[in-house]
């Protein structure tokens, strides 16, 4: 939770519900910049526009995001486990 978000909850309670007015100008100002960061967001960015023509089709395809660091290390740590095992059964043999 960020501290804009704490600020906003806390002055609608505090200064809405609670008629406190020091809370509920920082409530406005709070609510005033999430406004602000909502009106200058970007515009979604068009990758293709065109016309198509009849029997023409789109494919649209998501690529999976990149695995995280996290699921990086568990799978370098199962490899280093399975090749552990795998030295194990080959010195037995």
């Amino acid at each position: 939770m960020s501290v804009l978000s704490d600020l906003r909850r806390r002055a609608l309670t505090k200064g809405l519900f609670g008629g406190s007015r020091v809370w509920l100008f920082l409530g406005l100002a709070a609510w005033s910049l999430r406004a602000l960061k909502w009106a200058l967001r970007p515009d979604p960015k068009t990758v293709y526009k065109g016309r198509l023509l009849v029997g023409e089709t789109i494919v649209l395809t998501h690529e999976p995001a990149p695995p995280t660091r996290r699921k990086r290390r568990k799978a370098k740590k199962a490899e280093k486990r399975d090749r552990r095992k795998e030295e194990r059964r080959s010195g037995r043999a």
